[in-house]
C-alpha cells in the first residue's frame, strides 16, 4: 500500500530536460519528507504503540495459557462432570429435550428485502451479529415483526435455526448450551436422544404454533424420542423464558384442538419424567418495563454510567429509539412482565425483601393510584415525544406493581394490546372458571394448574448472590423519556448502584421469580398443583473470578453463564441418568427465598 501511495503521489515533471531523472530526484525529496512525517507521527502516537505492544503481549500470554496443559502450569487438570460421572457408571438413560431462552436461539433469513441480498439462510441473530455494523438499518428492519399481528412483515421471513447448533454458542466467546451438550455427550447422548426445541423467541407462545407449528413439532419429537429410546420418559431442560414457554406447552399439549394439541389428560404423565427449569422467570421480571420504556434490558446502569456511548447517532437517528421500535414489535418482551401484582411484589408498605423505608424513599413524594393524561400527552408507538409531558408522567409518582402497567399502556399501546390477547398477569381466584381454558393464561403459573402427573418432577435451578434490578421510577427526561437515573446527591445505599435498586438473583431474574413457585406455590398439593407432583429448588452461588485470565464458568451463577456451572451440569446429568430429586439431595438453598416466600400471602 505504501508503494502504491508513493506511485500515486509522484507526478512527472513536465518540460524538464532531464525527464526520468527529475522524477527520481522528486521521489527522493518526497521520501525525506515522508521520513520526517513518520518520525513526527511516532512521537505523537507513542502511547498507542505502547498500548499495542501491551495488548499483543496480553493476547500472546492468554493464547499460551490456553494452549498449555494445566499440569505443566502446576495445577491439577479439572475433570468435567460428564467424564467423572461416566467413570462412576452414569450413562444416558432418559432422552433430553433442551428449550432455549430469549435471545439465545439463533435466527436466520429465508426471505428479505433488497438490502438483505446475499444473506439467504445466514444468521441475523447469533453468530451473524456482524450484520449490525455492515447494514444496521436493514438488520433492524428484518428483525422487526408486524405491529398489528405480531407475525412476519410483508416480504420478510426470519426463522429459528433448527437443531442443536441453534443455541450451543450464541456468539464467539459467548457460550450458552455448549458445555452442557458436551457433558451430556460424555455419558452417551447424541442426536437420537438429545433434541434442541428451537423456536422464534420473538413471537408470542401461541403464535409460534400458528406460524411455525413449533409446539406441534415439540410434541411429535417428545413422542418419537419416547418410542425410540426404550419407552423412557423425557427429561426437559428449559432456560429463562423457555421455562414459561414450556409451561404454556404443558397446557397446550393436553388441551383439545383447535386451540390445543389434543394430547388429552395424562399425556404429560406418560411422556415426561422431569422438568429442570434453569433461571426460570415464572413470575416475570421488572426489567421488562425498562425494555419497553427505554430498551435498558441488559443492565440498568449502563446508560447511567455510559450515557454518551449509548446515545451515538451511528444509525442516523437516536440509536436506542430505533432499537426501541424493534423491541416493541416482539411479544416475548410482554411475556416477561411481572405477574401477581402487589401480592407477589409488594407495594409502598411492604415488599418480600423487608427493606426499611425502601419504597418511601423512592416514591419521591406521592402515591397517586391513577393519573389523568391524554394519549397525545405521552410518547406512544405512533406519536412523537411531547417533551413537556414527560415530567408530568413521573412527577410525584411511585410506580408499584399494581400501577406500573399504566406506563407501558400509555407509551406502547399497540404492543400492550397485542400482549393482552396472548398473556395475563394476575392471580386466579377460581381455577375452575372456564375462562382459564384460554391460552392467554397458560404461561402464568398463578392462573393455571400443573398437569395431573403425580410421578413427574419439577426443578427450579438458578443462581444467587448477584444483584438483580428492582422496578424503580425515574423522573429525568432526556432523549429517551423514561430511563434509569443516577444516585441523588451522590448518595448510594447497599441495595442501590448508579440509581438502580437491586435484589438477590442471578443478574437477570430475581429469586422470587425463579424460586417462589418451587418452594411454595407448587410445593405439596395446592390449587396450582392438584396432583401434588414433587418440586425442588436448587441454588448455585456465584464465584468471583480468581484472576484476570480466569475465563471459566465452572461456578458461575449468572443467568447468561449458569448453564456452564459444573454443579448445575452435574444435577442435570444425574437426573437424565435416572436419579430423582431425593437422590441428588432435594432442596439446596443459600438465599432468603424461604423467609421471603412466607411473607408472600398467596392463597394456596
Amino acid at each position: 500500500m505504501w508503494r502504491l501511495k508513493k506511485f500515486c503521489l509522484v507526478e512527472p515533471l513536465k518540460n524538464s530536460s532531464i525527464g526520468f531523472q527529475s522524477v527520481k530526484v522528486e521521489r527522493k525529496r518526497q521520501k525525506k519528507q515522508k521520513n520526517g512525517q513518520c518520525k513526527e507521527r511516532r512521537c505523537i502516537d507513542y502511547w498507542f504503540w505502547v498500548i499495542g505492544y501491551m495488548c499483543t503481549t496480553w493476547w500472546f500470554l492468554s493464547l499460551l495459557y490456553g494452549c498449555l496443559s494445566a499440569t505443566l502450569l502446576g495445577f491439577e487438570a479439572p475433570v468435567s462432570p460428564g467424564v467423572r460421572l461416566s467413570r462412576e457408571g452414569v450413562t444416558a438413560l432418559h432422552p433430553v429435550v433442551l428449550v432455549p431462552g430469549i435471545v439465545t436461539d439463533g435466527l436466520e433469513l429465508w426471505e428479505g428485502r433488497s438490502c438483505a441480498e446475499g444473506l439467504f439462510r445466514k444468521r441475523l441473530w447469533g453468530d451473524g451479529l456482524a450484520q449490525i455494523l455492515k447494514r444496521p438499518l436493514c438488520w433492524l428492519e428484518h428483525l422487526s415483526l408486524h405491529d398489528e399481528t405480531g407475525l412476519d412483515p410483508p416480504g420478510i421471513k426470519v426463522r429459528a435455526v433448527p437443531g442443536v447448533v441453534a443455541a450451543d454458542n450464541f456468539a464467539s466467546g459467548y457460550l450458552v448450551w455448549a458445555d452442557l451438550i458436551e457433558n451430556l455427550a460424555r455419558i452417551g447422548y447424541e442426536g437420537k436422544n438429545l433434541y434442541m426445541a428451537a423456536y422464534d423467541w420473538r413471537l408470542s407462545f401461541q403464535n409460534t404454533e400458528i406460524r411455525d407449528q413449533s409446539l406441534s413439532t415439540l410434541k411429535s419429537n417428545v413422542e418419537l424420542m419416547f418410542e425410540t429410546n426404550g419407552y423412557k420418559k423425557v427429561v426437559v431442560v428449559p432456560q429463562s423464558i423457555g421455562a414459561i414457554y414450556f409451561l404454556h406447552f404443558l397446557k397446550w399439549v393436553e388441551a383439545p384442538p383447535p386451540m390445543g394439541g389434543g394430547g388429552g389428560p395424562g399425556w404429560c404423565d406418560k411422556y415426561i419424567k422431569s422438568i429442570l427449569n434453569i433461571s426460570p422467570a415464572f413470575l416475570g421480571v421488572p426489567r421488562a418495563f425498562s425494555n419497553i420504556l427505554s430498551t435498558e434490558g441488559s443492565f440498568g446502569f449502563v446508560r447511567a454510567v455510559a450515557f454518551g456511548i449509548t446515545n451515538f447517532d451511528y444509525l442516523g437517528r437516536h440509536t436506542l429509539e430505533l432499537i426501541m421500535k424493534v423491541f416493541r414489535t416482539w411479544d416475548s418482551t410482554v411475556s416477561l412482565m411481572p405477574k401477581g401484582g402487589k401480592t407477589i411484589w409488594g407495594d409502598l408498605n411492604w415488599c418480600p425483601e423487608e427493606w426499611n423505608n425502601y419504597d418511601q424513599e423512592i416514591s419521591r413524594g406521592g402515591n397517586s393510584a391513577t393519573f389523568n393524561l391524554s394519549r397525545k400527552a405521552v410518547w406512544t408507538d405512533n406519536d412523537d415525544i411531547s417533551r413537556k409531558s414527560i415530567p408530568e408522567v413521573t412527577k410525584n409518582r411511585a410506580y408499584i406493581a399494581r400501577t406500573a402497567f399504566d406506563l407501558p399502556n400509555f407509551v406502547a399501546p399497540t404492543m400492550m394490546k397485542r400482549g393482552e390477547a396472548h398473556f395475563s398477569y394476575g392471580i386466579a381466584e377460581n381455577l375452575e372458571d372456564p375462562k382459564y381454558a384460554h391460552y392467554k393464561y397458560w404461561s402464568n403459573s398463578l392462573e393455571t394448574k400443573l398437569p395431573n402427573a403425580p410421578d413427574m418432577e419439577i426443578y427450579c435451578l438458578y443462581g444467587v448472590g448477584i444483584p438483580h434490578e428492582k422496578l424503580v421510577p425515574s423522573d429525568k427526561s432526556k432523549s429517551i423519556p423514561f430511563q434509569f437515573d443516577g444516585p441523588e446527591d451522590g448518595k448510594e445505599e447497599s441495595w442501590s448502584q448508579n440509581g438502580v435498586y437491586s435484589v438477590d438473583g442471578d443478574e437477570s431474574v430475581s429469586i422470587v421469580s425463579s424460586g417462589f413457585m418451587c418452594v411454595k406455590g407448587w410445593r405439596g398439593r395446592t390449587r396450582f398443583n392438584p396432583s401434588g407432583l414433587a418440586t425442588y429448588a436448587r441454588e448455585y452461588l456465584v464465584k468471583q473470578r480468581g484472576s484476570l485470565i480466569d475465563r471459566s464458568r465452572v461456578l458461575s451463577g449468572k443467568s447468561s453463564n449458569i448453564v456452564g456451572n459444573v454443579a448445575l451440569i452435574e444435577d442435570v446429568l444425574l437426573v437424565a441418568g435416572g436419579a430423582t430429586g431425593v437422590d441428588i439431595g432435594g432442596d439446596r438453598i443459600f438465599s432468603d427465598i424461604m423467609r421471603m416466600s412466607e411473607r408472600i400471602n398467596l392463597r394456596l
